[in-house]
């Protein structure tokens, strides 16, 4: 059985599981010396690169465009750095008022380069791993793409102080996430990652979740699952909080972060979702050894119980994370996933 089918198995409710390690183009860029820029300037050079990091390892899944969630903003005039060291980051905001807001156009984000140009590519890059895994293509969330767009600090105190707006800008930037989205789904990509770590329980209430990140979140969710698309939804931080919200939204997958509890976290989503993660991606993942790894992994697995689960990072791992742990993670997945597949055919 191989990860494509592995994944599909564990949605529809059947014991053969998944396991991935949350690997994505940034990671392999990285182990290759290069930089998410560089991929960004030249995707069709580096795209065989990608190809082969993917299928060089037994994950089920493999994320593509997590570093470079912020090219939608780029191609509305966001100006955005990349520094030589971690994520790229916007130098400043996009939109300080609502004369700014008003001024821009979404077509122009269907059109630009940069997002055809990635287009393009993650349609080539999911024909050549299809057979093996399932590529999920990262989309940032309405809510980060709305603080990405206003300034992160300046957009958490405008939930305060000015709801009118802060609801014209999460509007603005649900249209801007669906037009960019459909390129994807249209490029024939079976999965979409949706990444929101600006609606982590670690920024913001429960209350400013339930008012400016649920509403839109679950816009975009079922207009995904309506196109007969597979979503991932990813929180960083601890989003216990939250997750009985999060089941009615209904993702297919919830990936959470290592700080989350995973036995609660099961009995919070509830059946219908499919529950992933959650081995801590630093110090286990980057920093421990294969040993660490193993006992990490099994607990994770023990602590989600019975049901849909994909054994998976809190987050996403790094360029540094050792090829040894990597395999480990999988082996002890993989070998999970046999034994409740045996289990299930007695």
């Amino acid at each position: 059985m191989n990860g494509r089918q592995r994944v599909f198995d564990t949605l529809q409710g059947k014991p053969a599981g998944a396991a991935t390690v949350f690997a994505t183009e940034f990671w392999a860029l990285n182990r290759r010396g290069y930089s998410i820029k560089d991929f960004l300037e030249n995707p069709k050079k580096l795209a065989p690169l990608v190809i082969e990091e993917a299928l060089g390892i037994d994950s089920d899944i493999f994320f593509l465009l997590a570093g470079l969630t912020g090219v939608p903003v780029m191609e509305l005039g966001g100006q955005m750095r990349f520094p030589e060291r971690g994520a790229p980051f916007m130098e400043k905001p996009l939109i300080e008022n609502e004369m700014d807001l008003q001024k821009l156009d979404i077509a122009t984000v269907k059109s630009g380069d940069k997002v055809r140009s990635l287009q393009q590519v993650a349609g080539f890059i999911n024909k050549c791993v299809k057979e093996k895994q399932v590529l999920a293509v990262n989309c940032r969330a309405p809510f980060t793409q709305a603080a990405q767009m206003v300034g992160p600090d300046r957009f958490m105190r405008l939930l305060y102080r000015d709801e009118v707006f802060v609801r014209e800008v999460m509007e603005f930037s649900t249209r801007l996430f669906i037009e960019y989205v459909t390129l994807f789904i249209e490029e024939g990509i079976e999965m979409i990652y949706i990444s929101d770590p600006s609606a982590s329980g670690d920024l913001i209430s429960r209350k400013h979740f339930e008012k400016y990140v649920f509403p839109y979140l679950n816009d975009v969710n079922d207009y995904i699952k309506g196109r007969g698309v597979k979503t991932l939804l990813h929180i960083c931080g601890d989003t216990t909080d939250r997750l009985d919200l999060i089941r009615k939204i209904g993702p297919d997958i919830m990936s959470v972060d290592h700080k989350v509890d995973l036995t609660l976290a099961r009995k919070l989503l509830g059946d219908d979702v499919c529950l992933a993660g959650n081995v801590d991606p630093s110090s286990v993942m980057e920093y421990g050894d294969p040993g660490d790894v193993t006992r990490a992994a099994t607990e994770c697995i023990k602590a989600a119980g019975a049901g849909k689960f994909i054994l998976m990072p809190g987050c996403e791992i790094s360029g540094n994370t050792p090829m040894k742990n990597i395999k480990e993670f999988l082996r002890v997945g993989h070998r999970h996933c046999m034994s409740e597949s045996e289990a299930g055919g007695k």
